[in-house]
C-alpha cells in the first residue's frame, strides 16, 4: 500500500484516509487528492477492496442488531439517570432548611420586634433621658 498526501496529483484508484476512514476513488487520468500536506492516504489495492468489502458488509449486518440493543440500553439509561439526579434534587430541596444565611430566626414574632424597636419607642427614650438629664443639673 503506498503512501500519498493531500494535494498530490495520483492516477486512477482507490485512496484510504487513514485518519478519517473514508475512500477516495479516481478513475480515468486520476486527480488530486483532497486535503494539505497534513492529510496522510494509503493506496488501497482493487483486489484487496474487492475481498474487504462483502466481510466489512456482513460485519456491519451481523453486529447491527447488537448497535441497536447498546443504543436503546443508552438510551434509557440516560433517561434513568436523569430521572435519579431529578428526584435527588427534589428530595434534597425538600429536606433542607428554609432559612437564609446570615437572618436571625430567634427574635421572635416580627410584630413584636417592630413594638419594641419603633420609632414610638426610641423617643420615649430620649425624652425620658433628657428629663432625666434636666432633673440631674443644678438650677442657678
Amino acid at each position: 500500500m503506498a503512501r500519498h498526501q493531500g494535494g498530490e496529483t495520483v492516477g486512477a484508484g482507490f485512496f484510504m484516509n487513514v485518519a478519517e476512514w473514508n475512500v477516495e476513488t479516481f478513475s480515468g487520468d486520476g486527480g488530486v487528492l483532497p486535503g494539505g500536506a497534513e492529510t496522510v492516504y494509503r493506496q488501497v489495492p482493487t483486489l484487496v477492496l474487492l475481498m474487504a468489502a462483502p466481510l466489512l458488509g456482513a460485519a456491519f449486518a451481523m453486529f447491527l442488531p447488537f448497535i441497536g440493543l447498546a443504543l436503546v440500553a443508552q438510551y434509557f439509561a440516560k433517561q434513568a439517570w436523569a430521572f435519579v439526579r431529578d428526584m435527588s434534587h427534589a428530595a434534597l430541596v425538600a429536606m433542607s432548611p428554609r432559612m437564609a444565611a446570615g437572618e436571625a430566626y430567634l427574635t421572635g414574632d416580627k410584630s413584636q420586634a417592630a413594638k419594641a424597636d419603633g420609632p414610638e419607642a426610641r423617643l420615649e427614650k430620649l425624652d425620658d433621658a433628657l428629663k432625666a438629664k434636666d432633673d440631674s443639673t443644678p438650677k442657678a
